[in-house]
């Protein structure tokens, strides 16, 4: 469906019906000069795929960023609801491990986040108050998922199939950019256990619970020993007549971090537990919050700086490595207490810290110390209507079985992306991720994938990481508008120098070490689509794009047609300090509209 022919636009800022008609571009003959001011910035339509913390976060930053009236956005969000992971993951115990004062946009500080370490609930009630403060659910459209997106060049637009879940009625739309902000780990999935589901009990996948099931008295096995199984697991221990932790690999179980300012500033004086993490922020803490913003944002930063400062223990061998492997180490053998060693030599993994995620958790290690919890270290062979059969021939009957076993890691997109050469991004990447900088792929232009492989997910904060990316995708799409541009796609070799980088800077650190990570794309060993620093060195990288990775196709016979008739946008809205802006007391940098 080409602009030419679809004339209602999508749900944006103006509502115009026939928004796109460019002027002539003169394909064919001598080159014409476009009767129009310097930079006019063309009409823009935009397709988010999802409306989690991304789609918010890119409704935001367009409105602030674009020039009014030059463009329209969708979200299309597969679920009923918006929100993304803290919508869909609502199991027992779900919580943040990053710090909640931390956990919010950075422009938009929350004061009264109940916990340091926030619930599921309570972040989902964030982003949906966000969403209602800011505008964002006019952009939304629930209940839809996009399956296909196929590239035109010849109208610079992607072709879209939209689907919806419950119904699946499809329809129809296009956009002239593509941004896919359903991040890595969406899409969950049953383990590839034989038998499964001839299990006669319910059988719960911890990104899908079903809150109907009543676990209180009741005989339950829990998959998996990864940050899921860590919340879940302690909590289920309270309320479960026993409970069964089939483990299949060690894993680090670290302190907090972050926890520097709690522990200097609303602490002080405490005796506080070295290994609790947790930490309710009284109403005496909210109100000096609220009523200080500066010595909130101080308390902010620390957090902040304390997370980026930590970056040297993922250097194999380096001080602060093994001083963490000796410090979580103690620290876990604390948590278990006297005893135990089966349970300390198992869990406790040979690989360095950070390897794999590393899980901080409240209760995790005490709950597998409980009477009425057993680790189990055998194998999982099969799943039998009565329970687990482990590789020893013992079954373990239970009554319930918990997968806290993970997603789909999607290092590809869940839906399908088709370039100008009738390629799927599965066809293209057959070697693995193909993304400059987790954000652009080479030869398919106008798509931007939002903090993908290649970008920070083991250290650090997420939420910088989002909104540096988005302002970085839609500076590209700013840039597409003010100069003609109609497609711009990243070069190879731009993407081949980079991963040469990642290549050499990971050959000496712990994520290369023996250990099975989704970093890895669930290999032990293979490429580590991780960024070769900490956060901030990532935010400086991709702060503002550079130009010259990309190819461009331009929408007019001239790259230079948008200098237009000689005119710039104060002559034609007769704006005198827009006209003599470069005239100034002072030597300050200037721009002109």
């Amino acid at each position: 469906m080409a602009p030419s022919e679809l004339l209602t636009p999508l749900n944006g800022v103006n509502g115009i019906a026939n928004m796109y008609d460019y002027p002539p571009a003169n394909p064919e003959g001598e080159y014409r000069v476009l009767q129009q001011y310097h930079s006019k910035p063309s009409k823009l339509r935009v397709a988010c795929v999802g409306a989690g913390a991304s789609g918010l976060c890119l409704a935001y930053k367009m409105e602030r960023m674009l020039v009014p009236g030059s463009w329209e956005l969708k979200l299309y969000e597969k679920n009923p609801m918006f929100g993304g992971t803290w919508y869909e993951n609502t199991y027992p115990g779900v919580a943040c491990d990053i710090p909640s004062h931390d956990y919010n946009f950075t422009w938009d500080p929350k004061p009264d986040w109940s916990q340091f370490f926030a619930s599921g609930s309570e972040i989902q009630g964030y982003f949906e108050g966000f969403a209602e403060r800011h505008g964002s659910k006019k952009y939304m459209q629930l209940n839809s998922k996009i399956v296909e997106a196929i590239w035109d060049p010849s109208e610079g637009i992607y072709n879209l199939t939209i689907e919806n879940p419950q119904t699946k009625e499809q329809r129809k739309d296009w956009s002239h950019v593509l941004v896919n902000g359903s991040g890595i780990l969406n899409n969950w999935k049953w383990p590839d256990i034989e038998g499964l589901h001839d299990f006669k009990g319910p059988i719960l996948h911890s990104a899908n619970w079903d809150h109907s099931v009543d676990f209180k008295d009741k005989s339950t096995a829990i998959i998996g020993v990864g940050s899921t199984s860590v919340q879940i697991t302690p909590a289920l221990q309270k309320i479960c007549k026993d409970v069964k932790v089939f483990m299949r690999s060690p894993t680090w179980i670290s302190p907090p971090f972050g926890a520097g300012a709690l522990t200097s500033d609303l602490q002080k004086g405490q005796d506080v537990d070295p290994g609790q993490r947790q930490y309710n922020f009284t109403e005496a803490d909210k109100k000096k919050f609220r009523e200080d913003p500066e010595y909130h944002l101080d308390f902010r930063k620390r957090i902040e700086a304390e997370i980026n400062s930590l970056f040297g223990m993922y250097i194999q061998e380096s001080e602060l490595s093994t001083t963490m492997r000796d410090v979580i180490t103690k620290e876990m053998h604390r948590r278990m207490g006297d005893g135990h060693e089966e349970l300390k030599k198992f869990i406790t993994p040979t690989f360095a810290p950070g390897c794999r995620r590393i899980s901080p958790g409240d209760g995790f290690l005490e709950a597998l110390v409980q009477d009425n919890v057993t680790p189990v270290f055998e194998g999982i062979k099969r799943v039998v209507p009565e329970g687990i059969e482990t590789a020893d021939g013992t079954v373990h009957k239970v009554e319930r079985i918990v997968c806290a076993t993970g997603f789909q890691v999607a290092f590809q997109p869940a839906f399908k992306v088709v370039n100008g050469e009738g390629k799927s991004i599965k066809e293209d990447w057959t070697k693995g991720p193909n993304l400059y900088f987790g954000v652009s792929a080479p030869r398919f232009p106008n798509y931007y994938t939002i903090v993908g492989p290649g970008a920070t997910w083991s250290s650090g904060t997420l939420l910088p990481s989002i909104e540096t990316t988005i302002e970085y995708s839609i500076k590209c799409m700013r840039k597409m508008q003010h100069e003609g541009i109609k497609a711009m796609a990243v070069k190879q070799d731009a993407l081949d120098a980079i991963y040469a980088h990642f290549d050499e800077f990971h050959s000496n650190t712990v994520w290369q070490e023996e250990c099975r990570s989704w970093f890895k794309d669930g290999e032990v060993k293979k490429r580590i689509y991780l960024w070769p620093g900490a956060t901030i060195h990532f935010l400086k990288t991709i702060k503002d794009p550079r130009w010259e990775d990309y190819d461009y196709t331009y929408r007019y016979k001239n790259r230079f047609a948008f200098l237009g008739n000689g005119d710039v946008k104060a002559t034609a809205e007769k704006d005198i300090q827009g006209l003599s802006v470069y005239i100034r007391n002072s030597d300050h940098e200037w721009s002109v509209a």
